[in-house]
């Protein structure tokens, strides 16, 4: 298993915001899950106190629409994060994450990142921007959900009354 620095570094969101010592430093403070295959990593509606770095096996994002049917939306894998929005943003979680395996994460915890920013308060525009495109590509996967609820929803009444 590499360490939790040499994580951090693989990690776009970090390895384009930190440097190597600032690294480092947060790869000291964070600890490694294991997670059963099957086992919430993330509830939706919980706040979010960390963040977790996939480094081995694979999650799935699960989305719920309108009438609260959940749709896969992502799996992520080695390499992948996971809860960054929450955390940072304080926000309460968007999605379900779930073990499709045997999983393996580095969590980054809320303390681990207040150390780091109260340091370099700067970093906080930096991820900002990170996430702002993050947030971007999120709303966009979120849009094709709810398109595709609404052609089931019209399929549904079609059959209903007799036509196609």
């Amino acid at each position: 298993m590499d360490d939790a620095g040499a994580i951090l570094k693989k990690i776009p969101l970090f390895a384009d915001v930190l440097d190597e010592r600032q690294i480092e430093r947060l790869g000291s403070k964070c600890h490694f899950a294991a997670f059963r295959r099957g086992s919430m990593l993330i509830a939706e509606g919980d706040f979010g106190t960390s963040m977790f770095a996939i480094v081995e096996g694979s999650v799935s994002v699960l989305l719920a629409d309108k009438r609260g049917t959940a749709h896969d939306v992502a799996i992520l894998k080695s390499g992948d994060i996971v809860g960054e929005m929450s955390l940072m943003t304080g926000a309460r979680r968007n999605a379900n994450v779930v073990a499709e395996d045997e999983v393996l994460a580095l969590e980054i915890t809320k303390v681990a990142l207040e150390e780091l920013l109260a340091r370099a308060p700067d970093l906080i525009d930096r991820f900002g921007t990170v996430l702002a495109r993050r947030q971007a590509e999120l709303d966009k996967v979120a849009t094709e959900v709810e398109h595709a609820n609404k052609d089931d929803l019209i399929h549904q009444i079609r059959r209903f009354f007799g036509g196609k």
